[in-house]
């Protein structure tokens, strides 16, 4: 999913946003959260994104910047599942205009010293179905240590909220990560429909 602009929707007012929300995927369990607040305050956007940014500055890209004051301060709720086979991280944060960066071509691959490991990752953009005003997806191939694993990453934009999914498994099929997608996307968009 190259980032796709539809035609400018009229405002979407936010929602409670921890009731639009992901629920657990079949096979399932939640593993953190929800949790709802101010983004830069959540347990998940803390300690993690910082000692990746602090590893390499493409480590965060194409996520939102956790660092920029009005990405901070934002309204926000993550939650995340996981099972034997992997991992499914939501985050729905309202955000007037910010929406993740592209990837720099610099960052398509690259190396990183993670937790005493050189783990390398390399990344290319997909092709997925467009949601909302704005959407893009990544798949992200990480190796070190003796393990592989790829991580899917899709943004997409309703209104001022942003929708942010991250699955991470020992292979991200298109066609799951676009479903998965899909669902996160109808449930945000179920919850912040503007009444009639």
């Amino acid at each position: 999913m190259t980032e796709k602009a539809a035609p400018s929707s009229p405002p979407v007012p936010a929602p409670g946003l921890g009731a639009a929300l992901l629920p657990a995927p079949a096979g399932m369990r939640v593993a953190y959260g929800p949790e709802s607040g101010p983004y830069g305050t959540l347990r998940a956007t803390g300690a993690g994104p910082a000692a990746m940014r602090r590893s390499s500055s493409c480590a965060t890209t194409p996520a939102l910047d956790a660092a920029a004051p009005e990405v901070r301060l934002a309204p926000a709720a993550v939650v995340a599942y996981s099972s034997d086979a992997g991992s499914v991280t939501q985050a729905l944060v309202e955000l007037p205009t910010a929406f993740p960066a592209e990837l720099p071509g610099r960052c398509a691959s690259y190396r990183a010293v993670v937790d005493g490991q050189r783990v390398t990752y390399t990344t290319r953009q997909i092709e997925l179905p467009p949601l909302g005003d704005r959407s893009r997806a990544y798949v992200t191939a990480v190796s070190g240590g003796g393990q592989r694993l790829e991580v899917g990453s899709v943004a997409v934009m309703r209104g001022r909220v942003v929708m942010s999914l991250l699955v991470v498994a020992r292979e991200v099929k298109e066609a799951g990560l676009a479903e998965q997608s899909r669902k996160a996307y109808e449930r945000l968009e179920r919850a912040t429909r503007t009444p009639r």
